[in-house]
């Protein structure tokens, strides 16, 4: 069964993200999702049926090799990078100024969302070449730029970011690589490991966004400055291999078919590399890629939902088992239970969608040149706020989506030529890549919440109580869904409070409730959605069965979802004792 990208469901997350956001209101963002968006998602969804999904299988059973220190792609995947970059597909969000189609993150997210669902190992590629080709547009010097960005755009380099070493992990405070000037370049020197898509054979050349040490920096995250590292050199039409090598590729458990690789630079004489940015600032150049990878990684987990639904709405709906009023055999789809599960799935992955296309969509408005500085800050801010909520809740879903459809396929779905059980393994990479869960809730609390005191999280939760207030209270389906919203929103206002005046004295407090915020927050947030949705089907409910099922499936979701909240509440205000305090000793 082949993935079949979910439309009608995507461009609805658009023009509920567009209103959301206040990019409706932006006459040229307008009227571009009016003309192309539909184009766009249609031409994506072909390739993702027809060129993406018949390889996802291939690539899980016969995963990249390394041979005679070169990676080899499985079967088919070079044709289909191919294709990809002559259909344009590299180039949709990227710069016009360097040949970019440059239209707005709110409809590049739903492609995005597709090559994941087809096949989210090959879709890992280009997504990492978005977020260095921002990152060198706004940090690299103009002879940089012109050098690199046109042939990046157009897919005939890819890229890689080189953050981890074996001795550090995710604390980068501890990276030993180390940079030496070599004239108007420096030279290289380290090991990096867990480098997506470090090596293949898809593109003639990859280029390594590198954090290292030049020597007297400072100690810690403030002493790393980054670098552009070519895999090929070229100069004066000669071509030599860069002092990188690929050690080893990663055996894991899922995305089978993108090449994990632990490089090693230097080992001849020193990598050549240029300087991205100020010396010593590496780390905040290197967050504009993260940031646009973590939003990625929500919209690649959104995708892996999707197809988990799919797959298990499909084998529910054709296999028979248990008797009913009808005969002795029912599709399954009719036990409550494997609705129950079924519903669920549906619930949270529009909820999801529609957060992670919100989160794109105010990208683009804190880009619009129409709005004033004030309007494209503020922008900034929520989509600051939003993306590693987007990051975490949502990969977190993909993994409960995931496992639903494994369960809902029963002893089939544990057997590896089922392909559920393969979305489920590639979805548990979402929680642990671009930092894991708990980063991101140190992010967002560390960060984004306590950098202006809770004013952005304030406007975010003041925008949610009102537009669960325009809910019908006495409506049967929905009026659930409306308390729910209204009474976790002001307990996130209360304990929001008490995180911002106790954290600084409290040292175990983020550590040990931070991940159960970020969670009911991402809850919340999903109600949001739903209630946005259920408010614009509400007046055609009784005459469109598509209209009603929505409505339907937005009470579900404040009746089974939202009450999650009560249980992480319960544990933020438990405060950091129960762990902080506990034994680790074994009985």
């Amino acid at each position: 069964m082949p993935y079949e990208a979910p439309l009608g469901a995507q461009r609805l997350a658009i023009e509920q993200a567009c209103r959301a956001s206040g990019l409706a209101d932006v006459p040229a963002v307008r009227e571009t999702v009016a003309d192309v968006a539909d184009t766009v998602l249609e031409s994506a969804g072909r390739f993702a049926r027809e060129v993406l999904s018949p390889l996802n299988p291939i690539g899980d059973r016969t995963p990249t090799r390394l041979e005679a220190g070169q990676v080899v792609t499985p079967p088919g995947f070079k044709e289909a990078y191919r294709r990809f970059c002559a259909d344009g597909w590299t180039s949709v969000a990227a710069p016009a100024q360097y040949g970019g189609q440059e239209l707005p993150h709110v409809i590049s997210a739903a492609p995005t969302e597709m090559w994941a669902g087809a096949n989210l190992s090959f879709a890992m590629c280009p997504e990492l070449t978005v977020g260095v080709v921002t990152a060198l547009q706004a940090h690299a010097s103009a002879g940089l730029c012109d050098q690199y960005l046109p042939p990046l755009i157009q897919g005939e380099l890819t890229a890689t970011m080189c953050l981890t070493e074996p001795q550090a992990g995710s604390d980068l405070a501890g990276i030993r690589t180390r940079a030496e000037a070599d004239g108007d370049a420096w030279r290289l020197f380290g090991r990096k490991i867990f480098i997506s898509w470090g090596d293949h054979d898809l593109a003639e050349n990859i280029i390594h966004l590198v954090l290292a040490r030049i020597s007297g920096a400072p100690q810690g995250v403030h002493g790393l400055s980054l670098f552009l590292v070519p895999k090929i050199l070229r100069a004066a039409n000669q071509a030599e291999r860069n002092d990188i090598d690929v050690l080893a590729l990663e055996h894991k458990m899922g995305i089978r078919s993108s090449a994990t690789c632990a490089l090693a630079l230097g080992e001849r004489g020193g990598a050549r590399g240029w300087l991205v940015g100020e010396p010593n600032a590496g780390l905040a150049c290197m967050f504009t890629v993260m940031n646009l990878m973590r939003l990625g990684v929500g919209l690649h987990s959104v995708g892996l939902a999707e197809r988990a639904l799919q797959l298990a709405r499909a084998y529910a709906g054709t296999r028979q088992q248990g008797r009913g009023a009808t005969g002795p055999n029912r599709p399954i789809i009719e036990h409550a239970d494997v609705r129950r599960m079924l519903l669920t799935m549906k619930a949270l992955v529009h909820a999801a969608r529609c957060l992670a296309y919100t989160a794109a969509a105010a990208i683009d408005l804190a880009h619009a040149q129409s709005l004033s500085d004030a309007e494209r800050a503020a922008a900034d801010r929520l989509a600051s706020l939003l993306t590693p909520i987007v990051k975490a809740w949502v990969s977190d879903t993909a993994v409960e989506v995931s496992s639903l459809g494994v369960q809902v396929h029963g002893g089939l779905g544990f057997i590896d030529d089922c392909e559920v059980s393969q979305i489920y393994r590639d979805a548990r990479i979402g929680p642990i890549y671009e930092g894991t869960n708990f980063i991101q809730a140190q992010d967002l609390i560390g960060r984004k919440v306590q950098r202006d005191q809770g004013a952005t999280l304030e406007r975010l939760l003041a925008r949610i109580e009102c537009d669960a207030m325009a809910l019908p209270a006495a409506h049967a389906a929905l009026g659930a869904l409306r308390a729910q919203l209204l009474r976790s929103v002001g307990g996130l206002r209360a304990a929001a409070r008490v995180l911002i005046e106790r954290s600084a004295v409290e040292p175990d407090l983020i550590g040990t409730v931070g991940y159960h915020f970020l969670q009911w927050i991402g809850v919340t947030c999903g109600g949001w959605q739903w209630a946005l949705t259920a408010a614009a089907m509400l007046p055609r409910a009784d005459s469109d069965a598509q209209a009603r099922a929505l409505v339907d499936t937005a009470s579900f979701y404040g009746a089974h979802v939202l009450p999650r909240t009560t249980l992480h509440e319960a544990i933020v205000t438990g405060g950091a004792a129960p762990v902080a305090n506990a034994a680790l000793t074994e009985l």
